[in-house]
């Protein structure tokens, strides 16, 4: 089970890179109200709601892969991080690569709707990994019932998290006791979704936060490792603002940081950890 769920996990997260690329390839050569489609502001929001969960499926499947082959070796441990990684990668990675999948497709104007273009059978493929291996709602109640409520695997998650942040060097302390706080927030909900008889209609939301508090982490980690891509970094501010942080939506919003984050993420060469930390302080 645990294999068959990764493997799902990893297929979305293939998938969603692929949806990312043709995107990608599709903004900078197709051009609209005379330049490319990729320097419109708003075309450039949208390529970033495809790029920072692609990220995220990423990196959240190389962790309970590693997790996987420590757990294979005897670790104990590792095998409380897989039994909670493996649902957690299933429910929101695969929910994430329809929307990606439909969203790459709109960047090419609607020509993914007809078979002789490959997004149409990366929106038709997608489908799958909602529904094989368990549905969401199987995959969250696994997650929050049995996962967090029985096996109490989470502790485990906790403990290799708190490890990752402490592991962080060169962020700005701010941003790191963000990430901090969103991982305490999160946990806090999953406990009380197992816990309480009223949190079982909470399972997904709360499933949702632990993989967003996870894997903002995780790249927020990956983005300080020696010769690393900063850039991951920047991808977990976005997973905090975007995914986890409350907001009005009637409120403009006028973020300095959001468009030279966007044009580094945007940008095809990696950037180092010094013209990032400015964008993660601001």
């Amino acid at each position: 089970m645990n294999l068959s769920r990764l493997s799902h996990g990893v297929r979305a997260a293939a998938m969603m890179r692929r949806c990312v690329n043709e995107a990608l390839t599709a903004a900078r050569h197709r051009v609209a109200f005379g330049k490319p489609v990729i320097e419109h502001a708003l075309l450039r929001r949208q390529l970033l709601k495809l790029i920072v969960p692609t990220e995220q499926a990423l990196s959240m499947a190389m962790a309970a892969a590693a997790a996987l082959g420590e757990a294979e070796g005897g670790s104990a441990e590792a095998g409380e991080v897989l039994r909670i990684l493996t649902p957690l990668v299933k429910f929101r990675a695969c929910r994430d690569n329809v929307t990606v999948a439909t969203g790459a497709m709109e960047v090419r104007g609607g020509n993914g709707y007809i078979e002789e273009w490959v997004n149409a059978r990366l929106i038709r493929d997608a489908q799958v990994g909602l529904l094989w291996e368990g549905t969401s709602n199987i995959n969250a109640l696994d997650v929050i019932g049995r996962a967090v409520g029985k096996a109490r695997a989470h502790k485990a998650l906790e403990a290799l998290l708190r490890g990752r942040l402490e592991a962080m060097a060169g962020l700005a302390p701010a941003f790191t006791g963000r990430l901090q706080s969103a991982l305490a927030r999160a946990l806090k909900l999953a406990e009380w979704a197992a816990r309480e008889p009223a949190g079982e209609p909470q399972a997904r939301r709360a499933t949702s936060a632990l993989y967003h508090a996870a894997s903002a982490i995780l790249l927020a980690w990956e983005g300080t490792r020696d010769r690393a891509d900063a850039r991951r970094a920047l991808v977990s501010r976005f997973v905090l603002e975007h995914r986890l942080a409350p907001k009005d939506p009637l409120e403009p919003e006028e973020r300095a940081w959001e468009e030279p984050a966007i044009a580094a993420l945007l940008g095809e060469v990696p950037v180092s950890s010094a013209r990032i930390a400015p964008l993660l302080a601001a």
